[in-house]
């Protein structure tokens, strides 16, 4: 009977569960499985759509993406597995981008339920608390729409607040992050794992699958840190006296998860990634010493209650630890009005996060309870009958209203009789590829710039990725050009950006976010087009060139202190239109330009990103002067007065090279420990015996 009754519950945990949770998350997304496009035209998918055109233009060189601010290496995509996901399956198997991206963001939407319940039954060590809490991340609304409404406001459904990640993914297209969950899930498991039993296998696992979550996406990243912290946590106040043992795994896995994703989250990446938490950094750095020494505090006095209440339950010291984490770092935010307060980096994207977290402690609080009714087994079974039937009677009718109202929101955009050419978004890109020549941006403001490159090679000078922004200034640019008011700091901008077409959108923009009012470009630009209030000027460029010839004297140039500091801008724009000579400036190949032309006897400069990897070389093969002029662009200084025909080379730098070796020697560490090492790493010490018990043997 004990045989068969154990036969029963392995089906229940490793089919019907499954097979339940795949449901659900299906029964929500299916047509996300199907066809090309969303029919959200305000979803930021695109952005990570063109980046597998980015990739395809860079491969196999992989040097420079000259499109979205001012240019950076492509080495700096900052969400490397998506894209390259649509890259390969484009070649290998025929999909669209568009295709891919829906296939995997909708297989992730799906998995990630099966992911949570394998972690929180890891963690617990009960099925039923990981069925509890998958349910509750894949069902319930967010706990940050019940306390706020305009979380609570932003869904698709009438009557019934729908998940978070529905749509977190559908709508606002973060399908990074949901493949990032899916992946952070899986890494939780075997952290478990490896810090419970040390074993090898379970090293390699979490290392690579802490390595997915970290190149999909940097708020799931977050989450997935956390988490870590709060399972060491949580598996200290366990194993108690064993607490060096469960550092030195953590530490170790750490180490070699790092590792493993170096290759790409190299010190290059990471100095230019982390430029983006600088108020949050500043927060903390504000709150040292007497904020850092108040959380110590309460972190201990929260592992002493933990220790004696909760040392012998399985997972509900680090559940507990891991929800108030994510729930007091959303909740700052939106509880800080005007200030919206981050004290991580893009706070308020962790939302689903919390969830997760929530759905994490419902499940540890249920193992709680099942864990002091163990002694009595007919308690035992009635409680756990009792909790299958209230499961059923929440979360089966919110279920079934879910899975006849969310399907329809993730059809595809031809289902509704449409396509992209029918679009807005297109209509500008069409006519800015008839309006600009040669080497000359385009300003193209919200929604329309997250299509822009999907269309077309047109560059502009913002993008759809900031945090691979090499550039200081296209943040700032745009900023003062939508908000401000002066027509002449604007129009230098322009120039100093090489823009030779404006728009200013109209209401069929999305994220339409002018502030400025016409009359200010009118003043400063040539209103050449109107088309349905979309506005197209021209930007009066002397040299639409993005090479141009200077006095050696720019170097001397004051920077300025902030995007209206007048006196700077307005003396390099003076700079850069001194010259009447034109150069002819050319792409060869991937990160490879031509320069020819006769700059007399002074210097080059090419209005992109400088970065320490750029090389110039003349004619006779001779290396040539390359530097950072005072806003950021290349300067390049010839040998010799005259004529020149130079090659300007993006070469990856040493940095990125200390990333990939840091990886190969990883790889090759891993591979020595599983052919070499003990099953398992870091075994706890043996226990000291007393003497009494030797002489009692």
């Amino acid at each position: 009977m004990q045989k068969i009754m154990r036969i029963i519950m392995l089906i229940i945990s490793f089919i019907v569960f499954p097979a339940v949770l795949l449901w659900v998350g299906l029964s929500h997304v299916a047509p996300l499985f199907t066809g090309e496009f969303t029919k959200h035209l305000g979803s930021i998918e695109v952005s990570y759509i063109t980046m597998a055109k980015f990739i395809e233009t860079s491969w196999p060189a992989f040097r420079w993406q000259p499109l979205w601010y001012f240019g950076y290496p492509i080495q700096l995509l900052y969400t490397p597995l998506v894209p390259f996901f649509e890259f390969f399956t484009r070649n290998l198997i025929g999909w669209s981008y568009s295709h891919a991206y829906r296939v995997l963001t909708a297989c992730a939407y799906v998995v990630t339920l099966v992911s949570v319940y394998f972690f929180v039954k890891e963690l617990t060590k009960n099925s039923l608390c990981g069925f509890i809490s998958s349910l509750c991340y894949g069902i319930l609304p967010s706990l940050l729409a019940l306390l706020y409404p305009s979380v609570a406001q932003d869904r698709f459904a009438v009557d019934i607040v729908e998940p978070r990640r529905f749509t977190v993914l559908v709508r606002w297209g973060e399908g990074p992050h949901i493949v990032s969950i899916m992946f952070l899930a899986i890494a939780g498991i075997f952290w478990v794992r490896f810090m419970r039993r040390g074993g090898k296998w379970s090293l390699l696992w979490a290392s690579i699958f802490t390595a997915l979550t970290v190149l999909t996406n940097s708020v799931g990243a977050w989450g997935l840190v956390l988490l870590v912290f709060c399972l060491f946590i949580g598996e200290t106040i366990e194993t108690q006296e064993k607490w060096l043992m469960t550092l030195k795994r953590s530490l170790f896995l750490g180490i070699v998860s790092i590792g493993c994703a170096a290759f790409w989250f190299s010190p290059f990446f990471i100095s230019n990634f982390f430029r983006e938490g600088g108020s949050a950094m500043g927060f903390w750095r504000n709150q040292f010493p007497w904020g850092w020494l108040l959380i110590l505090g309460s972190l201990l006095i929260y592992m002493f209650i933990a220790k004696k209440l909760f040392n012998k339950i399985s997972g509900i010291s680090a559940a507990i630890l891991y929800f108030f984490i994510m729930f007091g770092l959303v909740n700052t935010y939106y509880s800080s009005g005007i200030e919206k307060l981050e004290l991580v980096p893009q706070v308020l994207r962790l939302t689903t996060e919390v969830d997760l977290a929530l759905g994490i402690l419902i499940g540890a609080i249920i193992s709680v309870l099942l864990f002091f009714l163990s002694k009595w087994r007919i308690a035992t079974a009635l409680a756990t009958t009792g909790i299958i039937g209230a499961t059923v009677v929440i979360f089966g009718p919110m279920q079934l209203r879910l899975a006849q109202e969310l399907p329809g929101f993730t059809m595809p955009l031809e289902s509704t009789g449409k396509n992209l050419q029918q679009t807005a978004e297109y209509e500008v890109v069409q006519n800015l590829k008839k309006l600009i020549k040669g080497d000359e941006r385009a300003f193209v403001p919200g929604n329309y710039g997250f299509y822009l490159n999907y269309f077309s090679d047109l560059p502009q000078v913002r993008g759809a990725l900031f945090q691979s922004s090499i550039h200081f200034w296209p943040e700032h640019i745009y900023y003062q050009i939508v908000t401000g008011d002066s027509p002449r700091v604007t129009l230098s901008w322009l120039k100093i950006s090489n823009v030779g077409w404006f728009v200013m959108s109209g209401p069929r923009d999305i994220y339409r976010d002018f502030q400025a009012k016409a009359s200010k470009f009118d003043e400063a630009l040539e209103l050449v087009e109107e088309n349905v209030s979309d506005r197209y000027y021209r930007v009066p460029l002397k040299n639409n060139s993005l090479a141009k010839v200077v006095s050696p004297e720019i170097v001397n140039l004051k920077v300025p202190v902030n995007a209206i500091d007048e006196t700077a801008i307005y003396a390099y724009v003076d700079e850069l239109e001194k010259s009447s000579q034109k150069l002819d400036f050319r792409g060869v190949k991937n990160g490879e330009y031509a320069i020819s032309g006769d700059p007399g006897d002074e210097w080059i400069l090419v209005q992109m990103s400088y970065a320490s990897g750029w090389q110039a070389k003349d004619l006779k093969g001779r290396s040539l002067d390359v530097k950072k002029d005072p806003l950021g662009f290349i300067l390049i200084k010839p040998k010799e007065a005259g004529m020149q025909t130079i090659t300007l080379t993006y070469r990856a730098n040493f940095s990125m090279w200390i990333g990939w070796v840091i990886t190969g020697a990883t790889l090759i560490g891993i591979i020595i420990l599983l052919i070499f090492a003990k099953s398992e790493l870091f075994p706890p010490k043996p226990a000291v015996k007393k003497e009494a018990e030797v002489e009692d043997e």
